[in-house]
């Protein structure tokens, strides 16, 4: 084996080594990011700026995290992390986000209706807006692809208002 090749598959053997469990790439493109611990996870792509927006709160630590495709939810679950005293942090994070993505709702089932009024018939994304919550281990947000931009801008308001909270 050339010694460039050695030193190839040393550098993935050594990089696969770091990456943090719990983040897998489901087929989707991918990047390595840094997280503020010093690990490196695989991140997809699409959903790599929420992770990184999440990741720069105090008192949060992401944990795993999906893109999502057609109708398959993407995810990102995230959990408490008291390395600076500001676990509370996350549970104001998911108030505000709650919050925003409500908003986000309202604001979609207006413009679905005004559709339905104005054309006398449904649109046919009036189904599309999914966004879930779940508690257990950490807390997970789920939302279909069709919602991410409406997610991502709850996420950063969301961010801002926790770091005014906290």
């Amino acid at each position: 084996m050339s010694d460039d090749l050695k030193m190839s598959a040393q550098s993935q053997n050594k990089q696969a080594s770091t990456v943090k469990d719990g983040y897998v790439s489901f087929g989707h493109p991918s990047v390595t990011l840094k997280l503020p611990s010093g690990q490196f996870v695989e991140i997809d792509e699409g959903v790599l700026d929420l992770i990184k927006l999440m990741n720069t709160i105090p008192g949060i630590e992401t944990k795993g995290s999906c893109q999502g495709q057609d109708a398959t939810y993407g995810y990102v679950q995230f959990m408490p992390d008291d390395t600076s005293g500001k676990a509370h942090a996350s549970v104001y994070f998911m108030y505000h986000i709650l919050k925003n993505m409500h908003g986000a709702w309202v604001m979609h089932r207006h413009r679905m209706g005004e559709h339905q009024q104005s054309t006398g018939s449904e649109h046919p994304d009036a189904y599309k807006f999914k966004f879930t919550t779940e508690l257990g281990n950490g807390y997970v947000l789920k939302w279909s692809p069709y919602t991410y931009p409406a997610v991502l801008a709850a996420a950063h308001k969301a961010a801002e208002e926790t770091m005014q909270d906290t």
